[in-house]
């Protein structure tokens, strides 16, 4: 597989509170690599970082071998982004929001985009500013999915979604999107959700990656399940 996405030394601080320091990742083409850690330990930091939506502190990061600078638009065409607190223009229609967003995205799938609507129970025309939070994560899901990214990076996505919504993005979209060749960076604390799609698993605490391992290789060493790694390793207990 090939390298898609480079990190190296990110750092990011708020004040004098140290959110990620010296991290380091490679993502390849077609993995899901999910990122496990405590809420504020840097999950939403660093997709926000990755986005372009607040600049690091120091560090550096290259897509398809060419450095990512802050400001810099080309590269989130080939991104999607689905945050953990969805915003949208209140006034616009489901319908008027896609047809925005199909103008910045070169590989936009129009028919993927009206396929997954009706997937997921979205009225075209209903005004964003009626909708629920739960349905407004349908509807980040949708845009994301339709950009036809290479990388999709998701920050808590099914927090706010349905049971059956969340089993059927779990079980089918993320497998379809990595066999047809799309990276996906899951970061969540919900450890049980990773269990049935993650193939790296990625463990941040402390600002660093405490864990950076195939999922297979975890679970064979350690022989327990996801969420006792995930509390073992973060506490000190295993290594």
């Amino acid at each position: 597989m090939s390298e898609l996405l480079r990190i190296e030394r990110l750092s990011k601080s708020f004040g004098r509170r140290s959110v990620l320091r010296d991290f380091n990742l490679t993502i390849e083409s077609g993995r899901v690599y999910g990122l496990l850690g405590r809420n504020g330990e840097g999950k939403t930091t660093l997709a926000r970082v990755l986005m372009g939506v607040i600049p690091a502190d120091g560090g550096s990061l290259h897509f398809k071998g060419r450095r990512i600078t802050f400001g810099a638009s080309d590269y989130k065409r080939e991104f999607g982004y689905v945050p953990e607190d969805p915003f949208f223009y209140d006034g616009m229609t489901v319908r008027g929001m896609l047809a925005f967003n199909a103008r910045f995205y070169p590989r936009w799938d129009g028919k993927r985009a009206a396929a997954d609507l009706d997937r997921f129970g979205l009225e075209p025309k209903a005004k964003i500013a009626t909708l629920s939070r739960g349905t407004k994560l349908k509807l980040e899901l949708v845009t994301a999915l339709a950009a036809a990214p290479e990388l999709l990076i998701l920050d808590d996505p099914t927090s706010g979604l349905d049971v059956p919504t969340r089993r059927d993005f779990l079980r089918d979209i993320i497998r379809e999107l990595a066999a047809s060749g799309t990276s996906i960076l899951f970061a969540t604390h919900v450890v049980h959700e990773l269990e049935r799609v993650v193939e790296r698993l990625l463990i941040l605490h402390g600002g660093r990656l405490i864990l950076d391992e195939d999922f297979d290789a975890v679970k064979a060493r350690h022989q327990a399940s996801l969420e006792d790694i995930f509390v073992g390793l973060v506490s000190g207990d295993r290594k």
